[in-house]
């Protein structure tokens, strides 16, 4: 089962003789042309059962029509194919307008005609658009010259029905494959690129190091807090890492990234779901806490200083702790990002200057 599979896959997917074509319009039109002999057979069958032979001959003409078509898709260049395919389909279309009739509904395969006209990559967009106004000029005027005009062959009521369900069913199968076809991979690709877009998002907002929003990001959350306009206002802290060169000249800079990555899960531990911790730059990092004001941010920062003074480092040979300066400062409402950070920073110095290890309010 499975060889027979791959045997009829092989079938539409077989390349033509000429390099550089579409595989991909190749494997719909062979799909269509195998969709068309498949109707053809169908309508066959279904006339012999009702021993209409004229009608039997008719659909058998479809039958070898299209699967000439699709035999040739393996010798001829498949922009030639499209051009005779579309020149046949539309002669067939008013063919069997006449032979079978307005009310069978044979002109709705004037819609799948113009779908693989816009789907194929052959054409400009304005060479297809004349095809399109002439396929619904050729529509048009069938319907009204000869929408009245009794069908050359005879069929039943019943018959009618069955050969209008079998029409609309064959064309609109048409257009669903030409349509999936065409969109799975744009949709696949527009997934990806979705995808993408939010990984490269997230790597513009976020230090690989620590993991924790970068400047950039801090900046654009603080901008929304401003204009949010809340009615407590929101706080802003910076802290600074003491004495941090002197870790990085004494153990090595792989330990400096592993206090300046505990660090930051320490600070994201200790505050709050709606606070944002941010890396600032170096051994900076920037705090943010929404509806707060200066005293209840005061309290939490007690917190996190008495946590972080407890956390010990190992270097493997050595043991050791770290003190955090911490500057905070409360936004006035009539001030700016830059405003609020600045004074942040500016009390962060000032702790810095009267000893470290303390919270500048």
């Amino acid at each position: 089962m499975r060889a027979v599979i791959d045997n009829i896959k092989a079938w539409f997917t077989k390349d033509t003789a000429s390099e550089g074509e579409s595989a991909k319009l190749l494997i719909v039109l062979r799909i269509l042309f195998t969709s068309m002999s498949l109707y053809g057979i169908a309508g066959s069958i279904y006339c012999v059962c009702t021993r209409n032979i004229e009608a039997m001959i008719c659909y058998m003409g479809t039958f070898a029509i299209y699967a000439l078509l699709f035999y040739s898709s393996y010798y001829i260049k498949t922009f030639t194919l499209v051009i005779v395919s579309n020149v046949v389909s539309v002669a067939c279309t008013i063919t069997g307008y006449f032979l079978l009739g307005s009310t069978v509904a044979v002109q709705s395969f004037f819609i799948t005609i113009v779908v693989v006209c816009y789907f194929s990559g052959y054409g400009h967009y304005i060479i297809k658009g004349f095809f399109a106004l002439f396929v619904c000029a050729v529509y048009y005027f069938l319907e009204t010259r000869y929408g009245n005009t009794v069908a050359f062959l005879p069929f039943s009521i019943s018959e009618r029905i069955y050969i209008r369900l079998m029409n609309i069913l064959t064309s609109f199968w048409g257009v669903a494959t030409v349509c999936y076809i065409y969109s799975r991979d744009s949709q696949h690709l527009e997934g990806k690129l979705i995808e993408y877009n939010k990984i490269l998002r997230q790597q513009a907002s976020t230090d690989t190091l620590t993991g924790l929003s970068n400047r950039r990001s801090a900046n654009e959350f603080i901008e929304k807090l401003i204009k949010r306009n809340d009615e407590k206002g929101f706080c802003v802290c910076m802290c600074d890492i003491d004495f941090f060169k002197k870790v990085n000249d004494s153990y090595g800079h792989d330990v400096g990234d592993k206090v300046l990555a505990g660090v930051a899960q320490a600070l994201v531990e200790n505050t709050s779901d709606d606070c944002l911790v941010s890396r600032w730059g170096g051994e900076e990092f920037l705090i943010i806490f929404p509806n707060m004001n200066g005293d209840e941010a005061k309290l939490m920062l007690d917190k996190i200083r008495a946590r972080i003074n407890m956390i010990e480092f190992d270097t493997g040979s050595k043991k050791f702790n770290i003190t955090i300066t911490y500057g905070l400062a409360e936004y006035g409402y009539d001030g700016s990002t830059e405003n609020v950070v600045k004074e942040a920073d500016d009390k962060l110095y000032i702790g810095k200057e009267n000893g470290r290890d303390q919270i500048v309010f």
